[in-house]
C-alpha cells in the first residue's frame, strides 16, 4: 500500500503544475490532518513558486487540520516577506481560539478539559508554524519540536528561548498555551492581549457547529454529548448524524434519541428542515459490534499500552483495530504460527499456553501477542480462549502505517513492551 502511494506521488509530481489546481481542491475538502499532509507535500515536491503560493492561499479557507498540514508543509519554502499579512491574520485567528477554548475549560468537567487542551496543543503547533514564515526560524524550530515532546517546565523553559524574537504582547499568547498553571488564569492572560472574549456562542455549540474541521473526533463526540441543543442550534447536528467516524456518528445519534423527551422544540425544528430524517437513520444505521466507538475507546485507554495516549489520539486509530470472537476453547493462534497480530480482550478470558502448561491468563482489559508487532516471527507459545471472548485485533501492517504518522504513540507502545519483556526476564531469572 505504501509503495502505491509513492508511486502515485511520483507519477504526479512528473505531470507537473498541471497537478496544482487538484491538489486546492482537495485539500480544500480535507478535514484530516494525515491525509493532507502528503497533499501538501506534493506542493514541496513541485517545489514552485506557484506552488508555494497555492498553500499560502489555502491556509485561511482550509480546515485546522489542513492547515496544519499546510504550515508544515511551508517551513520547506523560504518565507516571503510580502505574505506577512496573511500569517499575522492566522496568528489571531489561532490566538481567539485558544482564548475561547481556555474561557470553556473554566467548569467544564474532566473529560472535556482533558480533549480541550489536547486541542490546546494542537492550536499552538499550528501557531508555531505560522510564526516561521514571519520571524527568524532556527529559535522557533527548536522551540517548536521541544513544545511537542516536553511537559511542564521544560515547555516554559523551550518558550523562554523566544522571549527576544517575538513581540511581547504574541509571547505573552504563548504563555497561555503551555502546560501548567489554571485555565482562569490562562485566559486572563489572552483577554489582557486580546481583549475581552468576543465568542457569541458557548464553546459546546462552537465545537459541534464546527465539527471536524476544527476539532479532533474525540473533542467533538465529548461535545455532543454534553450538548443541549435549541431550536435555533438544533440543526448543527445534521451532519454529524451520517458523519464517516463511527464516534462522531455514534454521539450525535445518541442526541437525536434523547431530543424528543429532552428538547421537543428543538426535535420539532429539525424534523420541519428534515422530514425524512427518522427514514434515513433507518437506512443507515452503524454495523453491529459487540462494542461501541467510545466503548472501544475507553478500553483501550484502560490498557497499559495506550494509558498515557489521550483519547483524542486514540479515537484517530481505533478504527484500524477489528474487533473479533473466539468461541470457548477456540484457538486464537497455534505455536510456531506465524504472528502478524496483537489482541486486546474486551469480554472473557485468554490462556496462553505451552502444551500442557499454562503460562499466563489474560482477562478483559489485557493485551497479548505483541511481539507480533514489532516482528513477525512464529509464535512461541498457543492462544486458547476460556469461554467466549471478544477482542480488538490490531494487525502489524496498520499498525505500521498508523504508527508512521503518530509517534508518539510509538514511543509509548515500545516502552510498555519493554517494560513487559523485562518482568518476563525477571520471572524467568526467578524460576532458575
Amino acid at each position: 500500500m505504501k509503495a502505491e502511494r509513492e508511486a502515485a506521488t511520483d507519477k504526479l509530481v512528473r505531470l507537473g503544475p498541471v497537478v496544482l489546481p487538484l491538489l486546492g481542491e482537495a485539500l480544500t475538502q480535507e478535514t484530516d490532518e494525515h491525509r493532507a499532509q502528503p497533499l501538501a507535500n506534493l506542493c514541496v515536491r513541485l517545489g514552485t513558486p506557484a506552488a508555494r503560493q497555492l498553500l499560502v492561499d489555502l491556509a485561511p479557507k482550509v480546515s485546522l487540520p489542513a492547515r496544519a498540514a499546510i504550515v508544515q508543509a511551508l517551513s520547506s519554502f523560504a518565507s516571503v516577506p510580502t505574505d506577512a499579512p496573511v500569517f499575522h491574520r492566522l496568528v489571531e485567528e489561532e490566538l481567539r481560539l485558544a482564548q475561547h477554548l481556555l474561557h470553556g475549560m473554566i467548569g467544564a468537567d474532566a473529560e472535556l478539559r482533558h480533549a480541550l487542551h489536547y486541542e490546546l496543543g494542537q492550536g499552538r503547533q499550528r501557531l508555531l508554524g505560522l510564526l516561521l514564515q514571519v520571524y527568524e526560524r532556527p529559535l522557533l524550530l527548536e522551540a517548536r519540536r521541544t513544545l511537542a515532546r516536553t511537559t511542564g517546565k521544560q515547555q516554559v523553559n523551550a518558550l523562554k528561548s523566544l522571549k527576544n524574537l517575538l513581540p511581547r504582547p504574541l509571547y505573552e499568547g504563548l504563555e497561555a498555551l503551555v502546560e501548567g498553571g489554571h485555565s482562569r488564569a490562562k485566559a486572563q492572560l489572552l483577554d489582557e492581549v486580546l481583549g475581552p472574549l468576543t465568542a457569541s456562542e458557548p464553546l459546546i455549540t462552537t465545537i459541534v457547529r464546527r465539527g471536524t474541521a476544527a476539532f479532533t473526533a474525540w473533542t467533538l463526540g465529548v461535545a455532543l454529548r454534553q450538548w443541549h441543543p435549541q431550536p435555533a442550534t438544533v440543526l448543527h447536528l445534521y451532519p454529524h448524524l451520517f458523519s464517516p467516524d463511527l464516534l462522531v456518528q455514534e454521539s450525535a445519534r445518541a442526541v437525536v434519541q434523547r431530543l424528543p423527551v429532552q428538547r421537543p422544540a428543538a426535535y420539532d425544528v429539525l424534523l420541519a428542515e428534515y422530514p425524512s430524517l427518522t427514514s434515513q437513520l433507518m437506512a443507515t444505521q452503524p454495523t453491529d459490534a459487540c462494542t461501541s466507538a467510545l466503548e472501544r475507546v475507553r478500553m483501550l485507554k484502560g490498557t497499559a499500552l495506550f494509558a498515557d495516549t489521550p483519547e483524542n489520539v486514540l479515537a484517530a486509530i481505533m478504527p484500524i483495530m477489528k474487533e473479533v470472537s473466539f468461541a470457548p476453547e477456540q484457538e486464537i493462534f497455534g505455536k510456531g504460527a506465524l504472528g502478524t497480530s496483537l489482541f486486546i480482550i474486551c469480554e472473557g478470558e485468554v490462556g496462553i499456553v505451552n502444551g500442557a502448561q499454562q503460562l499466563a491468563s489474560f482477562h478483559s482489559g489485557d493485551f497479548f501477542g505483541e511481539l507480533a508487532l514489532l516482528d513477525a516471527q512464529p509464535r512461541s507459545a498457543t492462544a486458547v480462549a476460556h469461554g467466549h471472548v471478544t477482542a480488538l485485533r490490531l494487525d502489524q501492517e496498520d499498525f505500521y502505517e498508523v504508527m508512521a504518522e503518530r509517534s508518539e504513540v510509538l514511543r509509548t507502545i515500545l516502552r510498555v513492551l519493554c517494560q513487559r519483556l523485562r518482568r518476563q526476564n525477571e520471572q524467568l531469572q526467578v524460576q532458575q
